[in-house]
């Protein structure tokens, strides 16, 4: 699939626009498919390199693209001697999450998201040729889960679970697991007449294990079973007779 139609799907025009607001500080707006021309790592390189700043403010609303673009531009934005501040204004999945992640600080409106996930490509030949993709994808994933790494405050194997199922945070969740550090001023937002609970899943129980610790609150033990005895067993018995 290629940039136009990447494009098409996600309905999001693609949006590369950078401008000095003051002397110190310089905000960048990188919108669309992430790769291309406009939103690729050489023209971020190119256009913020010998920008004399203090602080760089990144707005970004995307659903991803190139994880090779999204690697390069966090590389870049973490050795800018700026500080760098990342605004969610929409989402920020797949490869803008990347792109996120290289924020000295990352602020989620209430009403955004971040998705993360493994690595995906499109392939077309015969079993050798998919045996390689998948080897090659392995190793992309480890460098995508290195992006991650540093803010998440979980283990190994809790991260990668999350990248397994292609997960999706709120703001709220993102604080929770510390891929993002707050969340800005909230917006009202009408609520669907009929909302339906999302099934338990590694997701859910995590923001629980990390917003417990983060307020101090011991996790909720698992509830014990009844300890076998001779008159449990004889009530047993004449419950099932």
């Amino acid at each position: 699939m290629n940039t136009f139609d990447l494009n098409k799907v996600l309905n999001i025009k693609q949006v590369f626009d950078i401008k000095n607001q003051t002397e110190k500080n310089l905000k960048l707006s990188i919108y669309g498919f992430i790769g291309g021309w406009r939103n690729s790592a050489q023209n971020v390189l190119q256009q913020i390199e010998n920008a004399d700043v203090e602080e760089i403010n990144v707005h970004i609303n995307s659903g991803g693209g190139s994880a090779f673009d999204g690697i390069a531009i966090g590389n870049i934005l973490k050795n800018h001697k700026a500080k760098v501040i990342i605004h969610i204004d929409g989402w920020a999945a797949s490869a803008a999450s990347i792109i996120a992640m290289a924020g000295d600080e990352i602020i989620m409106p209430s009403n955004t998201m971040l998705m993360i996930h493994q690595a995906s490509t499109f392939e077309y030949g015969n079993a050798s040729v998919f045996e390689k993709a998948a080897k090659d994808l392995r190793k992309v994933d480890k460098a995508v889960t290195a992006s991650y790494r540093k803010r998440f405050v979980g283990s190994d194997e809790e991260l990668t679970e999350l990248l397994n199922n292609e997960t999706w945070l709120n703001a709220d969740e993102a604080v929770a697991l510390g891929f993002t550090d707050k969340v800005a001023d909230e917006i009202e937002i009408e609520e669907l007449e009929e909302e339906q609970e999302e099934p338990e899943n590694i997701k859910e129980s995590l923001v629980a294990k990390y917003t417990a610790q983060q307020y101090n609150e011991p996790p909720k033990p698992e509830p014990t079973p009844p300890a076998v005895t001779k008159q449990n067993m004889s009530k047993l018995f004449l419950n099932l007779k």
